[in-house]
């Protein structure tokens, strides 16, 4: 007779417990904005290079801005790139982006787009579409401002931006979080000796 033990690994309905675990409202929230992001970076560089083109200088400076918006939106994606050429987390280069992300991340990209949303929609320089570039830069800063407030009421931040920044990264939590199954000695009659009847 084989006796098992183990933990029960629960339903699907069951949260791992894991400090990790990404809610799927954040899971969502998260697609959203990198979507959002990088469609706000083509828009607001399409309004630059109008406005570039009419011969205002702002349109350089909106041009430029779009190209930081960029950077700051595909950051998921870099950080994905350095993870996999650098597997040596203690290197200068991964030191180097850390801190970028560190600076960039969360709620702090949108102190960076609401002053620009409030010129954009100061200046429009006769362009429709540089209303439609400061309303979605700044409804990405209110969602980058939700994002940060539910991450951080719910369990504790890791570094980076949650689902694609953490891709490659391994943790030994993740693989803790079941126990060993442990199997008793199998007591068979016919193996462990002779009975009391002196059979086999």
């Amino acid at each position: 007779m084989m006796v098992t033990y183990g933990k029960d690994f629960g339903g699907p309905g069951d949260a791992p417990e894991s400090p990790n675990y990404v809610r799927p409202i954040e899971n969502n929230l998260e697609i959203l904005i990198r979507i959002l992001g990088v469609v706000t970076a083509i828009i607001v560089c399409g309004v630059g290079a109008d406005i570039a083109y009419h011969r205002h200088v702002m349109g350089y400076y909106v041009t430029v801005a779009s190209a930081l918006i960029f950077f700051l939106e595909i950051t998921w994606a870099i950080t994905l790139f350095v993870q996999i050429c650098l597997r040596n987390d203690e290197s200068h280069c991964s030191r180097c982006w850390l801190s970028v992300l560190m600076v960039t991340r969360g709620w702090r990209r949108a102190l960076f787009y609401l002053p620009l949303s409030c010129i954009l929609a100061w200046k429009p320089h006769n362009l429709w579409l540089s209303f439609v570039a400061a309303g979605l830069l700044a409804a990405l800063s209110l969602l980058y401002v939700i994002s940060s407030a539910l991450s951080q009421r719910g369990s504790s931040v890791t570094l980076g931006d949650s689902m694609g920044e953490s891709l490659l990264n391994t943790r030994p939590e993740a693989y803790d979080r079941f126990e060993e199954v442990l199997v008793t000695e199998v007591l068979d009659d016919g193996v462990s000796g002779p009975t009391s009847d002196g059979e086999m």
